[in-house]
């Protein structure tokens, strides 16, 4: 254990939010220059200097190898790991990476061999990672990149990619969030047990996979500590169902938001009959 203090407002959270901040240390990677404008003790959470990486310190590269082994584990599957100019050009220049890890020391021999660790080995590992952007709007930003290696270590670390988000956006000071996921994606999980998601698109011919949605979520810090609390954040009511595999009805709803309507996906997916449905409201 490594034996992070936590204090009052982190308290409030599940139980096993508070034992994975027991067992892990948050860190930050970033051009240093935008640390001044970061928030390096989250609710008192502090971030040791030895776990702030500047993305210009040919010294760090250990470490950067290790992020893109995290991303290979992630979304190696789906087709969208990322090179590392990928991480420094549109992440760790214009904005950072947050997320927590542990010494290898810590992890099983296995997961080792997936991050090409030698079994002795001494490094700080990167378990997870949350990438943000600036955008050009002020106080804007937009989410690039979100993953763990909880399925690989196991029932301890259940929720680390909920935890690791919410961490993020309290460093990077973050109120008005932009991104973009797929509508099969795990990941709406954690992105609707923060906040809401209003549509900006429902179908997104520019992105790779044009079956994304790209959306913007507003948050504060009783949202975040919220989030966490370990209550599922179901939708409050809803207009209709969308499936996730209709890709008509992505098309029709992205008509229709071209045309001036709103929408918005106000709570996690509905799973029924082996099918998963997003929650909508139509705002106007």
């Amino acid at each position: 254990m490594n034996g992070n203090k936590i204090g009052p407002e982190l308290s409030r959270i599940a139980p096993k939010f508070q034992a994975i901040l027991e067992r892990t240390k948050p860190y930050i990677l970033t051009f240093p220059g935008n640390l001044s404008q970061y928030n390096l003790s989250p609710w008192g959470l502090s971030i040791n200097q030895e776990h702030i990486f500047s993305c210009i310190d040919s010294r760090r590269a250990r470490f950067f190898d290790l992020l893109q082994s995290l991303d290979q584990l992630a979304f190696g599957p789906v087709g969208m790991p990322m090179d590392k100019w990928v991480f420094f050009d549109c992440g760790e220049m214009p904005g950072g990476i947050c997320g927590l890890g542990v010494q290898a020391s810590e992890l099983p021999n296995d997961v080792k061999k997936l991050y090409k660790l030698e079994k002795n080995a001494t490094d700080f590992v990167p378990i997870s990672m949350y990438i943000s952007i600036p955008m050009a709007a002020p106080g804007a930003w937009f989410g690039h990149n979100l993953s763990s290696a909880n399925t690989v270590l196991g029932g301890n670390y259940q929720g680390l990619g909920l935890l690791t988000k919410v961490l993020a956006l309290k460093v990077f000071n973050i109120k008005l969030m932009y991104g973009a996921t797929q509508w099969d994606s795990k990941s709406l999980n954690i992105h609707l047990q923060i906040s809401d998601m209003e549509m900006m698109s429902a179908y997104t011919p520019a992105h790779s996979f044009n079956k994304t949605i790209t959306y913007k979520s507003i948050y504060n810090d009783k949202i975040l500590i919220d989030s966490l609390s370990g209550k599922t954040k179901d939708s409050c009511g809803y207009d209709f169902l969308a499936d996730t595999e209709d890709e008509e009805k992505m098309i029709e709803l992205q008509k229709q938001i071209e045309q001036g309507s709103c929408f918005c996906i106000n709570g996690r997916p509905i799973y029924q009959d082996d099918k998963s449905f997003l929650p909508i409201k139509q705002l106007h």
